[in-house]
């Protein structure tokens, strides 16, 4: 498939349009199949741009790297939580349904928003479980996806999955605010998240 789609590579486009023109540095937790990272490292608006891509499953990195191999992009293969990256070492960190992977969701916030430099931004596109009060979001996530899914013939990702989320969205409000304070958190048409934090200071 020359252009595949899916709700994942959707809201690469959303990730990516919060990374600043100038974050030279940049990491995306749980690349998966690679579409981010390799959209980040061809940013027109960032030539000299550095992109490490990281995940902790060695088959589907590998993939990843052999569907862009021109691309710009340093495939890491390890687990976020204990990968020996310097604290405050990225202009920016992204990461595109990954969250819901890790074990302990306050540690990897806490993990995540340690590797964003002052001024830097810590960008999350997610999953949480649907509880009673999510029965719209739930519903228009179920209507807009399947709709979307059908139209766009979704393509099948190679990673693992891992279903179904620990965190229900209030769940996971309850522990942004401590963690990351001042981070926006919004809900996402297809049934995802957007978790947007600038870590204080300035970039530069």
């Amino acid at each position: 498939m020359a252009d595949p789609w899916n709700a994942n590579i959707h809201y690469d486009a959303r990730l990516a349009g919060h990374v600043p023109p100038e974050a030279g540095r940049v990491l995306d937790v749980g690349c998966g199949d690679g579409f981010l990272a390799a959209r980040l490292a061809r940013a027109a608006d960032a030539p000299s741009r550095h992109v490490v891509a990281l995940d902790v499953d060695a088959p589907v990195l590998a993939r990843a790297s052999e569907r862009f191999p021109d691309a710009a992009v340093e495939w890491c293969h390890g687990d976020v939580l204990t990968h020996p990256f310097e604290p405050a070492s990225f202009d920016a960190v992204v990461s595109n349904a990954t969250l819901h992977h890790l074990p302990d969701t306050a540690a990897a916030l806490r993990r995540l928003g340690s590797l964003v430099r002052p001024g830097g931004v810590l960008a999350i596109v997610g999953f949480t479980r649907f509880e009673r009060r999510d029965l719209h979001w739930a519903a228009a996530a179920f209507v807009s996806l399947g709709v979307a899914n059908r139209v766009r013939r979704k393509w099948e990702h190679t990673a693992p999955l891992h279903w179904p989320p620990p965190l229900t969205y209030r769940e996971l409000s309850a522990s942004v605010r401590p963690t990351l304070p001042g981070a926006r958190l919004s809900r996402l048409l297809m049934g995802r998240y957007l978790l947007v934090w600038q870590a204080p200071g300035s970039l530069g």
